[in-house]
């Protein structure tokens, strides 16, 4: 027979208090409030007990009661995505030190998966959300954020107002390019995705200032593709590449960058003495070829904290969606041959 759970009842006979005490010092002691309003050596008593009975809050019972579950809901567009992954892990590690939990899930850029799993987590209970909004999921986010959770948008921005941390987009793509420029290219292409996300428009939106800054507008060529694009249509892409004379890649994201690579190494070029490469993020699959690039590092950990500090403070009420916090964070230019 497993052993009987300890519960306020048995608390309270241990001390010789009131069970109705014994849960107030129980729920304001779990919601980290140490403002008892009885004396302080009764409290201690009641935690000691506690303690010594093994006594395990029912946290169920406790969240209907305050209506806070100290639960967080973290929509990603691809977990498996190493910018993403890194994400994940430094949010989970900052919610844990402040006694929240994070539940995780993963869109795959398919706005019907994430309205579902927003809907999950709203039937939840979860006390507030992160999420990378894709095509199609405004309209869920500003009705989810009607209901008073309070919403924080990362990596990118929707036509609606919410706080939100994100990366200077489009001086990332400005340099980006510039950094090529000023290695002698010029006949730069960049390859976007065919969707209308705002990262990826700001970087677009960079690329092209750099050319025309440089004085090399004319030769200003984004193809966008699809984000699901065989390899077929890579490999066709590069063979277009090296028909045009294109000396360079800026590609507008790490997936895009891993997926032009594999084509220009499978076909028998190099990099960068047939094609420059300018990208978001080093692989670790970059370290595979003998390659010289240049990448936009972007501030992974600051994203996540900033993105946790304005979640807390909505939660707490010191702030809210109304407020529009924008954090916009730099990125670093890292050039692999700045060495060579």
């Amino acid at each position: 027979m497993g052993r009987k759970k300890t519960t306020v009842k048995d608390i309270a006979k241990e001390v010789g208090v009131s069970p109705a005490l014994v849960s107030f010092v129980m729920c304001n002691t779990y919601n980290s409030n140490s403002h008892y309003r009885i004396k302080p050596e009764t409290a201690r008593m009641i935690l000691d007990a506690a303690k010594r009975l093994n006594y395990s809050p029912n946290t169920s019972a406790r969240a209907l009661k305050s209506g806070k579950y100290n639960t967080i809901g973290v929509i990603l567009s691809d977990i498996s995505n190493a910018f993403f992954s890194e994400i994940a892990r430094v949010i989970e590690d900052e919610a844990y030190k402040h006694n929240y939990f994070v539940l995780f899930g993963s869109t795959d850029e398919d706005s019907c998966k994430f309205s579902q799993i927003l809907k999950v987590f709203e039937n939840k209970g979860v006390d507030a959300l992160i999420v990378v909004p894709c095509v199609g999921s405004d309209e869920c986010i500003i009705n989810t954020g009607s209901h008073g959770i309070p919403i924080i948008l990362l990596d990118r921005k929707i036509s609606a107002p919410f706080p939100s941390v994100t990366l200077d987009n489009t001086q990332a793509g400005y340099d980006l390019t510039a950094r090529l420029l000023d290695k002698g290219y010029r006949k730069i292409r960049m390859v976007s995705y065919d969707m209308e996300l705002s990262n990826i428009r700001d970087r677009e939106a960079g690329y092209s200032k750099a050319m025309r800054d440089h004085g090399a507008g004319d030769s200003d060529d984004i193809r966008r593709i699809s984000h699901n694009a065989s390899p077929d249509t890579v490999d066709s892409m590069i063979e277009e590449a090296r028909k045009d004379a294109v000396e360079a890649f800026v590609f507008a994201t790490n997936t895009l960058a891993v997926k032009g690579m594999t084509s220009i190494f499978k076909k028998g070029y190099h990099v960068p003495s047939d094609f420059g490469i300018a990208c978001f993020d080093k692989n670790d699959a970059f370290d595979i070829y003998p390659t010289d690039l240049l990448y936009a590092r972007q501030p992974v950990v600051e994203i996540a904290k900033h993105s946790m500090q304005i979640l807390l403070e909505a939660v707490d009420g010191a702030t809210d969606n109304d407020a529009c916090r924008q954090i916009v964070l730099s990125p670093e230019i890292i050039d692999t041959n700045a060495g060579a």
